[in-house]
């Protein structure tokens, strides 16, 4: 996923010695062989960034039919590839000598650079569960930092796609700007390789449970590794694997789209997987997970908090004095429960109690007061748990007490 790179003079005089060469070969075959590759990686990555996009669109429909929004906000898969389609677009208008056509799009590469790097973490944060709104901002600084950057070179001349060979030896900034180039694959790198440890880390912690996704998923970094590193190797040292690199990189794509539309499977366990590997790092490292669930019950059973309805896991969390994340991996790995489920069992023993003991009660009056706040709702889970609805359990109770009686 990575782009062109240069990083010092000789790179430069390399790169200018090539695209001459292949100015002077602007019409054979093999050159618009060549020059197809980034193009078909950038429809590729167009592709790809709209299904992603449509994807979103779709997903929030069903939740609230509300699309307006989602249709302007784009998913972190689809900046990804409109990035990625950004990049291929920039890297074709370079080598086939097309950039003099559109000036003002020379330079876009930098920022694009920088944006996709925590893209793409963010990107995988949001597969393996996480929210990946909890990304920090200065993951963004660089991206942010490159705009201003550039709108200042270009005012001032210093980045002109025209000059760019030309004047290398004269105007240090390029050299500076080639510098940018470098560090932002850089970045790239490292955040491939972040990815690519904790993946390892969810495998050796997991024992299996992120078998079937491993190697698939390791492949795919792995090959983006590589990729990178071929791209280096054109600009710093042989610049005969420019090409290679491009044709990898549209080959990466090509995996991803296959992936995509015929790898339902994969993509569905490697969320499954890699949530539940993720779920399982210990965040209650340091806890007295027993203490934690006495005072618990003991908040339940005792100060009756359950019968609040607008009670949530987050101001339980604070009167235990634990995250609500950490609560939420207690109960699920110690009582094999969500928070909503554990209340509810409260919530339920005290309508059944009440059904009994306030025969007098309205239905509606007993729902409120044990702490639910859905009618709905209530008389579902009181079907599911006493197998009758709270009409029939309190009259086949008062049946039995009579017939006893």
């Amino acid at each position: 996923m990575l782009p062109v790179v240069r990083l010092d003079t000789e790179g430069i005089k390399k790169t200018s010695f090539y695209l001459k060469k292949m100015d002077n070969q602007s019409f054979t075959p093999s050159h618009w062989r060549m020059n197809l590759i980034p193009i078909m990686g950038a429809v590729i990555s167009f592709i790809l960034a709209i299904s992603y996009w449509i994807e979103r669109i779709l997903t929030q429909s069903k939740k609230d039919q509300k699309i307006t929004q989602s249709a302007i906000k784009l998913s972190p898969p689809s900046v990804l590839f409109l990035c990625l389609t950004l990049l291929q677009f920039h890297i074709y208008l370079e080598i086939s000598n097309e950039m003099n056509a559109v000036p003002s799009f020379y330079g876009t590469h930098i920022p694009i650079l920088y944006l996709i790097g925590p893209i793409s973490y963010r990107f995988f944060e949001e597969l393996s569960g996480k929210n990946f709104n909890q990304l920090r901002a200065f993951h963004y600084l660089p991206f942010a930092s490159s705009i201003p950057f550039l709108y200042f070179l270009k005012s001032n001349g210093l980045l002109d796609p025209k000059e760019m060979f030309m004047k290398h030896d004269e105007v240090s900034s390029y050299d500076f700007t080639f510098l940018l180039l470098g560090m932002g694959v850089l970045s790239i790198f490292f955040y491939t390789l972040s990815i690519f440890f904790r993946v390892l880390r969810w495998k050796l912690q997991g024992k299996g449970s992120v078998e079937s996704s491993f190697r698939p998923f390791v492949f795919l970094i792995l090959y983006s590794l590589f990729v990178l590193v071929l791209f280096v190797l054109a600009q710093w040292a042989y610049m005969e694997l420019f090409f290679p690199a491009c044709f990898a990189l549209t080959s990466l794509l090509f995996a991803i789209i296959i992936l995509k539309l015929n790898g339902n499977g994969f993509l569905s366990n490697f969320k499954t997987e890699f949530r539940e590997a993720r779920y399982k790092e210990s965040r209650v490292k340091g806890i007295d997970v027993p203490s934690v669930l006495e005072r618990l019950h003991g908040l339940m059973q005792v100060d009756r908090m359950y019968l609040d309805d607008r009670l949530t896991l987050v101001s339980v969390a604070k009167r235990l004095d634990i995250t609500s994340h950490q609560l939420s991996e207690i109960l699920n790995t110690k009582l094999g429960t969500s928070f909503r489920n554990y209340t509810n069992q409260f919530r339920l023993l005290e309508a059944k109690k009440l059904l009994l003991e306030r025969p007098d009660m309205a239905i509606i009056a007993i729902i409120y007061a044990s702490g639910f706040n859905s009618k709905s709702s209530f008389h579902k889970l009181f079907q599911t748990h006493f197998g009758t609805s709270p009409q029939n359990y309190r009259l086949k109770r008062k049946e039995n007490m009579e017939s006893k009686s």
